[in-house]
């Protein structure tokens, strides 16, 4: 693999085979990837690239962003508080400023040279991807029993979508039979959070109780809602 045509599309094919939930479709239109996957979910990929022009037309830098979108757990995040989606039912995002990237050095620190092979450092990108990105693509497309495990740690907590990340651990601490968590882990964790960037809605809120886990309590008993074990 020599040019950045080259190294996309052979990408596209390899996401393709390492994601870990069923392809029903996979589209690609240049930079962007689009995986539609089960339980009418959708995996998407912008792969950034800096061309590199003064070392040669073939030499460019990379970065990522990633998206899970979710339709039914982004419903049950906002119908019961009448909110309208406007994040187009992403649950999960990404984005080369947040500091995953910096940590794992995802943002445009992939260098492809002019004259050589790329192969070695599209594996490294894409291994690097699988092991900070991947593991959130099964509970958040099928095995949302698993999501209340994200919430041990707020760099975890910080890649689930803004305005939904008090409220979706609510929901999956009911529908896990684990409502205590609600008030001996979620609150202090938001609580503790006051004046970062994460669980604002909590703090938009005038009284969390009544503004959301009481009506998302309502919500589920009222639809019967249960998450498969």
């Amino acid at each position: 693999m020599e040019t950045k045509a080259e190294v996309l599309k052979y990408m596209f094919t390899r996401i393709q085979e390492m994601l870990p939930v069923n392809v029903v479709k996979a589209k690609k239109n240049k930079d962007y990837f689009t995986y539609i996957v089960e339980n009418d979910c959708s995996i998407e990929f912008y792969f950034q690239t800096t061309q590199g022009g003064y070392a040669g037309k073939n030499t460019f830098c990379m970065g990522v962003s990633a998206k899970i979108k979710n339709p039914y757990l982004c419903s049950l995040v906002l119908e019961p508080l009448n909110k309208k989606d406007a994040g187009g039912n992403i649950i999960v995002c990404f984005d080369n400023n947040i500091d995953w990237f910096k940590q794992h050095l995802m943002d445009m620190d992939y260098f492809f040279g002019n004259k050589s092979d790329k192969t070695p450092n599209v594996e490294r990108f894409l291994n690097d991807l699988k092991k900070d990105f991947f593991p959130y693509i099964i509970p958040f497309v099928k095995q949302y029993t698993k999501i209340i495990d994200f919430y041990s740690n707020s760099g975890h907590i910080q890649h689930i979508y803004a305005d939904k990340q008090f409220s979706l651990g609510v929901i999956c601490s009911l529908l896990c039979n684990h409502e205590e968590f609600i008030e001996e882990t979620l609150v202090p964790l938001a609580k503790a959070s006051e004046g970062g960037w994460i669980f604002r809605e909590f703090f938009k809120c005038t009284n969390y109780v009544t503004d959301i886990v009481e009506p998302i309590k309502k919500y589920v008993a009222e639809n019967n809602i249960h998450f498969e074990q």
